[in-house]
């Protein structure tokens, strides 16, 4: 491919001019107009507090809906569902093992993503004596994510079986978004398709991840690892939506500083390096989307463009010192 047929994004330190902000003229499937197809939990599950079970094995909480006998025996052996979902793994690290599950819910077989949390070194093996199980603190920040209205993966269940307090290990599981790809796999994907089509899907999708993280920053929550695959899209026949994953790196905060959105908003515009065909006004668009779900007053997109790319350029130094990967 020429490299005048796209706009690179490597060279986005100075926003473009209104007049090269072009429109597909295509409609946008607002967020809510997805709630059957977002997964394959049952609605009711989830949709209250949570019940507290607490038994010699240890601790859990189920969201509404969720079998006691279930609770029961994950309490008893919870590694039972890694182990027999470690030919479906989703992420595989130091700290944290992630797998597709299928758990009995509401009569049937119900596909989750469930979660083994691990102590990193015996520092923060140490430090977590003092603070919630990290399970815990995902439950708790996601349940209020959903409350706040942002669309995240609902958590079904906590377990935080009873064993030595150092070696202590915690499990989540939440729903299974269907028909998802995370924002790498899914841009890889699109880059095989013919051009128009391609730039008119990325306009949509950064439509799309604008209103997410406008939504999010707009409630009062920043997020420090807004990576690619941190984001999830779906995308069924060019109606797209996009998901938040993995809501560790989630602040909850009475007031975003414009700096903080931008140090937040840069940790994407990074990782987007990996996909050099996103185009300017992909990004425009993008910028334009998330302005409008904050509230008033606000800077104009320009403004914040260049800030953004200031903080790029802050964290890409830093993360190639550190030789953390971009992604």
């Amino acid at each position: 491919m020429e490299a005048r047929e796209v706009e690179r994004n490597v060279g986005l330190l100075e926003p473009p001019s209104d007049a090269s902000v072009g429109a597909t003229g295509e409609s946008v499937r607002p967020l809510s107009a997805w709630g059957p197809e977002r997964a394959a939990v049952p609605a009711a599950i989830g949709a209250g507090a949570g019940t507290v079970h607490r038994g010699r094995d240890g601790t859990a909480i189920a969201a509404e809906g969720v079998p006691r006998a279930l609770v029961e025996r994950l309490l008893a052996d919870p590694e039972a569902v890694i182990r027999h979902g470690l030919d479906r793994p989703v992420k595989i690290s130091h700290g944290s093992v992630l797998v597709e599950a299928e758990l009995p819910l509401d009569g049937g077989k119900t596909r989750l993503a469930y979660k083994e949390y691990r102590p990193r070194g015996l520092r923060k093996a140490v430090c977590r004596l003092l603070r919630r199980s990290p399970a815990r603190r995902d439950w708790a920040a996601a349940r209020r994510l959903v409350a706040l209205g942002i669309a995240t993966a609902r958590p079904v269940l906590l377990v935080e079986p009873r064993r030595p307090r150092l070696l202590r290990r915690s499990y989540l599981a939440t729903e299974w978004i269907a028909g998802s790809l995370n924002l790498h796999l899914w841009g890889w994907k699109l880059a095989e398709l013919p051009l128009s089509d391609r730039l008119a899907r990325a306009a949509r999708c950064a439509e799309s991840l604008g209103r997410l993280i406008g939504r999010l920053h707009g409630r009062g929550v920043a997020h420090r690892d807004l990576k690619g695959a941190n984001l999830l899209v779906v995308d069924r026949g060019g109606r797209i939506a996009t998901w938040l994953v993995d809501v560790a790196g989630a602040r909850f905060v009475r007031r975003l500083s414009d700096r903080r959105r931008a140090r937040d908003l840069a940790r994407l515009a990074v990782g987007l390096e990996a996909h050099p065909w996103v185009g300017r006004t992909a990004c425009c668009r993008f910028l334009r989307a998330y302005l409008r779900e904050l509230p008033a007053p606000k800077a104009d997109w320009k403004t914040l463009w260049r800030d953004v790319a200031v903080e790029s350029r802050r964290l890409r130094a830093k993360m190639l010192r550190r030789g953390e990967p971009l992604l």
